[in-house]
């Protein structure tokens, strides 16, 4: 311990402590403009996002007119499949209506009605002999 009179030796205080034990930092270098090469490299990310970004619209547009193009074949597609079913239904009424005319009761009645045909009451059967034909000769 110091004598009482002598003066007091000067104790460091807790900052100075802490800068005594911390190693010394390196000096900072000065702020300095980015290099070309920076400035290249800015750009080109900036052109590749750009490129990018047209590419992505790109398939967005080609999607949208693959769709539209699948869309428009669909309806054309359905129309065919209805016309077709309209031309079936149109043959089988034409079917049918061909079986009621083709039928022996109403091939009889146009026959009366617009022809003005009767039924035959006498009816006579002729019956030709092949020799006569062949020869050439009537008899």
């Amino acid at each position: 311990m110091a004598p009482a009179g002598a003066p007091a030796r000067a104790l460091p205080t807790p900052e100075r402590r802490e800068t005594e034990l911390r190693p010394a930092r390196p000096p900072r270098r000065p702020a300095r403009a980015p290099s070309r090469v920076a400035r290249l490299s800015h750009r080109s990310l900036a052109t590749r996002l750009v490129v990018f970004f047209v590419l992505v619209a790109a398939l967005g547009a080609g999607r949208v007119a693959l769709s539209f193009a699948v869309v428009q074949k669909n309806l054309a597609t359905d129309a065919v499949a209805s016309r077709l079913r309209a031309v079936q239904a149109n043959n089988q009424y034409l079917a049918e209506r061909a079986a009621t005319l083709s039928s022996a009761l109403t091939v009889r009645n146009v026959a009366q009605k617009r022809y003005h045909l009767g039924v035959a009451t006498n009816v006579r059967f002729i019956t030709v002999h092949p020799r006569s034909t062949a020869t050439g000769t009537r008899r």
